[in-house]
């Protein structure tokens, strides 16, 4: 068993990682470390301490050597105007009284819970009673969070379009051909003629979608990266995992397309059964449980920190190197762009994974290992095959949703992460090309730009250290468009996304199990107990952090979704005027950069076609229409009023972490 220090848990290690500001020796960008300190730097491997594993954890020993994306040497090295300020300190402490506060009233409360009622009541119930603080959360915010959720199979679908993770969903693009062997092929379904023909149909109308997680999940069970031996007491038979395939097909309701879920193969790497409604609504549950928490392993170290955190923070610490060797300046023209949208990112991603340290996310013993079925080693594998063969060009978001074959022209129903961005992305290409276009007149002012080229370069050998090419600096005015919008996007909206978000979505553990506690299903006629058995039980109790703790692993995945929805104060959009949106920038007043971010601002707030308008516009109507078409529901889900990319939030919403904010949680 893994060991974990007493009286001490992962997330009170995360937490104190965060709250903990490191202090540079200068705090001058050109002077920032001392003669004999390293600069600001890649490294390009985890410590092989922590790549290395053994039998008691996983089913073989070894060490992980394949590539993970380039990370921080030395937060130590990181100037204080690049950090976390006392303010940021200050709004994380109070989301981690709030922790406290929460996890103290599930101490007390959980043990004194009765269930009743069907199996999937009683599941619904043991998340839910004695589980919420009502002076940490308002009733409405907890209902809206545990009445809907994914035993509806619209919210189920609703959830892969806005929800935490809607980097997944894509039109399916096989042949009937494909899906007649896919169902031949598999250990069977209730009725297969019958799955056969919805399929197949819906494919030919064109109306097809599905939820793969092959590609991003497979290695990690074949490769064996699942705690097989590790079997701490809040999980006395283990961790298990499963990569599944989910297709859904298109209903019209009220003239709207909508999404349905309609077969699930809970085990695609074997070929396992797959399950249908036919199975009746405890196996049905069940399957999607499985999806859905397959979905949160991607979530987790993919679609968040992987795909907009270190992202981020690649292109954030070739600027920082070069500042401190004074080759690049801090008020060059693109980087003062996007210094707010790196700056931060270095003390987030540093309390995820520090070489100088023992106690970070991703490493030996901690929270990965804790509660993920993966264990760190797992996830240093999705890493790796998200990244091996990453490109940036192509993770753009108009790139990647074609790529899905996601635009409206495929689905015209709601799709509220595509509907919003396409909003944000207009406006910041708009942005984007202005600051370029007053700073570049032609290619070859790009060109000759030393201080970008040597930003870009340093940039593009991070990325292709290994010999595989991601990343390709052209030194063009159309290509620096496309970069720095595409950056921009990424560390701005594609992170708000997924990380405000999550609460609202993880926070209520069927939506998104971070862990399952028993083997998968095989076939239809699950028994209740089978169901039951298959999430953390409340009532268990753990000595895991030297005292004795109910609802150990429920209590913990509460407690991430909280830590990563803080307050924080950096405002893409500011805070409504245009004074903060300059002050964010700090172009010079006379400058033609400074009439681009006016110009920002105005696109933002003013008109009624502003960008906050449009979001604003996107939202009521998806209420409404969800509202007409639900006249009994008490409260509107998330997935549906979708806050997350607001310009600004309502006075009336109770969303912990601001919208659009930066990348510093």
């Amino acid at each position: 068993m893994i060991e974990v220090q007493a009286k001490k848990s992962a997330i009170q290690t995360y937490q104190e990682a965060l709250m903990t500001l490191a202090r540079p020796h200068n705090a001058s960008i050109r002077q920032a470390v001392a003669a004999d300190t390293p600069l600001t730097d890649y490294i390009y491997a985890f410590n092989e301490s922590d790549r290395t594993y053994d039998t008691s954890q996983y089913a073989k020993s070894g060490v992980f050597n394949l590539t993970t994306t380039p990370w921080l040497n030395d937060i130590n090295t990181v100037p204080l105007q690049f950090q976390w300020t006392d303010v940021d300190v200050a709004f994380q402490a109070s989301r981690s009284t709030q922790v406290l506060t929460e996890n103290d009233f599930i101490q007390a409360n959980v043990k004194n819970q009765t269930y009743s009622g069907t199996a999937i009541e009683q599941l619904h119930q043991r998340f839910v009673k004695g589980m919420w603080d009502t002076s940490v959360f308002n009733q409405a915010q907890i209902d809206t969070l545990t009445d809907n959720w994914i035993n509806d199979d619209y919210e189920f679908a609703r959830q892969r379009l806005g929800g935490s993770n809607p980097d997944v969903i894509a039109k399916y693009t096989g042949s009937n051909t494909d899906l007649e062997t896919i169902v031949n092929q598999s250990a069977g379904a209730y009725d297969a003629n019958t799955l056969k023909n919805t399929l197949t149909t819906a494919n030919s109308n064109g109306k097809l979608f599905v939820c793969n997680y092959n590609n991003t999940l497979g290695s990690i069970q074949t490769n064996g990266y699942v705690q097989s031996n590790n079997k701490p007491d809040y999980m006395p038979d283990g961790f298990f995992f499963s990569v599944p395939i989910a297709f859904f097909t298109v209903e019209i309701v009220n003239g709207e397309e909508v999404m349905k879920p309609v077969a699930i193969q809970i085990d695609s790497i074997n070929n396992q059964y797959i399950f249908t409604t036919a199975d009746g609504p405890n196996a049905w549950l069940l399957a999607k449980l499985w999806m859905a928490s397959a979905d949160a392993q991607w979530w987790f170290s993919g679609s968040h920190l992987y795909n907009t955190h270190s992202i981020d923070m690649i292109f954030g610490i070739a600027a920082l190197n070069l500042m401190e060797q004074g080759q690049l300046d801090e008020n060059q023209v693109m980087v003062k762009l996007m210094q707010p949208h790196f700056s931060k990112v270095f003390n987030i991603n540093s309390a995820v994974y520090n070489p100088n340290s023992t106690e970070s996310l991703y490493q030996k013993g901690n929270f990965c290992d804790q509660f993920l079925p993966t264990g760190r080693i797992g996830i240093y594998q999705l890493i790796n095959n998200l990244y091996e063969g990453y490109k940036f060009d192509d993770q753009a978001f108009d790139k990647t949703i074609a790529a899905r074959n996601m635009g409206t022209d495929q689905f015209s129903g709601s799709f509220p992460f595509r509907d919003d961005s396409q909003v944000w992305w207009d406006s910041l290409t708009k942005f984007v090309a202005e600051i370029v276009d007053v700073t570049y007149s032609t290619d070859a002012d790009v060109s000759s730009d030393t201080q970008l080229n040597s930003w870009m370069n340093k940039v593009q050998d991070a990325f292709n250290h290994d010999g595989v090419i991601r990343f390709t600096w052209v030194p063009t005015v159309a290509y620096l468009k496309q970069v720095f919008t595409n950056l921009f996007f990424v560390s701005t909206v594609q992170h708000t996304a997924v990380n405000d978000s999550m609460f609202n979505g993880w926070g209520f553990l069927p939506n998104g199990p971070f862990a399952m506690t028993s083997t998968p299903p095989t076939a239809g006629g699950v028994a209740d107990n089978q169901l039951l058995d298959s999430l953390p039980n409340p009532q268990a109790i753990s000595s895991q952090s030297g005292e004795q703790m109910y609802a150990w692993a429920i209590q913990n995945q509460i407690n991430f979704v909280m830590n990563g929805t803080a307050d924080v104060d950096d405002l893409v959009a500011g805070d409504g005027s245009e004074a903060s949106l300059q002050a964010m920038y700090e172009y010079d007043a006379s400058s033609p950069q400074y009439a681009a971010v006016t110009n920002f601002f105005n696109d933002l707030w003013t008109g009624e076609s502003c960008v906050n308008a449009k979001i604003t516009n996107n939202q009521n109507a998806r209420i409404a229409t969800y509202k007409t078409n639900n006249p009994s529901a008490t409260t509107v889900p998330n997935s549906v009023s979708y806050e997350y990319l607001s310009v600004k939030l309502a006075a009336s919403s109770d969303l912990n972490a601001p919208v659009m904010n930066c990348i510093q949680i």
